[in-house]
């Protein structure tokens, strides 16, 4: 008798568990900011990198200072990426993260968006479909946070890909670069939490044609934002702008380029229902502005974007090592506006506007907790759609089993 509760224990702990720990799996479930934005370069980008609306220590890649809260901590997101958080002196801290996203469009974006690996992905139409693909490789993250009085942070961001050896016989000494470098700066003081980043020196370049105008792609982006935390509120304010472009020498010189601009403001609350269970919820108005000198057989160019998300999510301790999970996401307003579209050259598309369906999500997850030692899970029969929907993929779907396809997502975090 004793061995069938035991078992049950440990069955019913993989099947619940929470905390405030860095896990793709938590804000998979809690929910997260609808804009991450994929255009139609394939260039990466999300409005902030992590959860505006509630603490989470995946944070830290858009306000480093949250380092100092996080010290002492080593994460590891099962077949995706890793990193830990070392503290120093008592009044400084650093850190090391590896592969964040991977190298392209994978599980964080569609599971948690916001979550997204760093900078140019490879060639687009920028660069027509001459140039040869290069992902960005071995993103690596670092961190410097100190508490003088006021705690800040700072994160460098960078990743990496070089190939000569496909250069041609008229142009030996060509190759493909492909290079990402972001950095990030962000402080706590009095309540407020302000952040400030920017990406630079980032481009790919493929020379290694017979062509003397190498393909080329370039990005450049800045954000900047704030929370404020007042007992249970947390009222936010964040921007971003991104730049991206390039010469294409499949059609000539042409040199064209797309720009967006993303607003989100809103606010969260964490209500306290009972000891260790907090009911955390956000309203928001998010605004995403495209515009796209691409030719016109490309897809739909300038619009803009609004959605008003609505997230409710609960958090509870069911005993001291097991934590349910639950979050629920819906876009109460989601619609796309154009100014000027020509996908089709024979219909010109201007100022109409079109509703989209958003994200609806109903997820649930757990942490099992062992002493200091956390795993978090987010349930899911099956990896992420092609598509990279955020509303079909293995964790939307209503059934899972108790096989290898039961956790879709695994986190184990440890503080010590």
């Amino acid at each position: 008798m004793k061995g069938k509760l035991l078992t049950t224990a440990i069955v019913a702990s993989w099947l619940v568990a929470g905390s405030a720990y860095a896990t793709i799996a938590r804000q998979a479930v809690l929910g997260n900011q609808p804009l991450a934005t994929f255009n139609g370069a394939g260039v990466s980008s999300s409005l902030a990198t992590g959860a505006l609306w509630y603490d989470d220590d995946y944070n830290v890649f858009y306000n480093p200072s949250y380092v100092m809260d996080n010290k002492n901590y080593v994460v590891v997101q099962k077949g995706l990426e890793g990193g830990f958080f070392k503290g120093e002196f008592e009044n400084f801290a650093y850190g090391v993260y590896l592969n964040r996203g991977g190298t392209t469009a994978g599980p964080q974006t569609v599971y948690a968006p916001g979550m997204v690996s760093p900078g140019l992905k490879q060639q687009n139409q920028y660069t027509g479909a001459g140039a040869t693909a290069l992902n960005t490789q071995r993103p690596i993250d670092l961190f410097f946070a100190g508490d003088t009085g006021v705690k800040w942070g700072l994160h460098l961001a960078w990743a990496y890909n070089r190939n000569q050896t496909v250069a041609t016989k008229a142009n030996d000494g060509g190759e493909v670069t492909n290079r990402y470098w972001h950095a990030d700066f962000g402080m706590q003081m009095m309540g407020l939490e302000p952040f400030i980043g920017l990406t630079f020196a980032s481009d790919y370049q493929d020379n290694s044609g017979a062509t003397t105008t190498p393909y080329t792609q370039s990005l450049n982006e800045f954000n900047a934002g704030v929370r404020y935390k007042y007992e249970g509120w947390t009222p936010y304010f964040a921007f971003k702008k991104f730049r991206d472009g390039g010469v294409n020498n499949g059609a000539g010189t042409t040199q064209i380029q797309s720009r967006v601009n993303q607003w989100a403001l809103g606010v969260g609350h964490d209500t306290k229902v009972a000891d260790g269970v907090h009911v955390l919820k956000n309203i928001g108005v998010f605004i995403n502005s495209y515009e796209d000198d691409a030719p016109a057989a490309e897809a739909n160019r300038d619009y803009k974007e609004t959605i008003v998300p609505i997230n409710v999510a609960i958090e509870g301790e069911a005993t001291s090592w097991l934590t349910l999970r639950a979050g629920a996401s819906f876009d109460l307003f989601n619609q796309q506006s154009y100014a000027r579209s020509n996908r089709n050259p024979d219909v010109s598309v201007n100022d109409k506007v079109k509703s989209l369906a958003g994200t609806t999500s109903f997820r649930v997850g757990s942490t099992f907790k062992f002493g200091k030692l956390h795993m978090d899970s987010a349930f899911g029969v099956g990896a992420a759609a092609a598509n990279g929907s955020s509303t079909q993929n293995g964790l939307d779907g209503s059934n899972f089993g108790f096989d290898a396809q039961t956790f879709a997502l695994v986190s184990v975090g440890y503080h010590w």
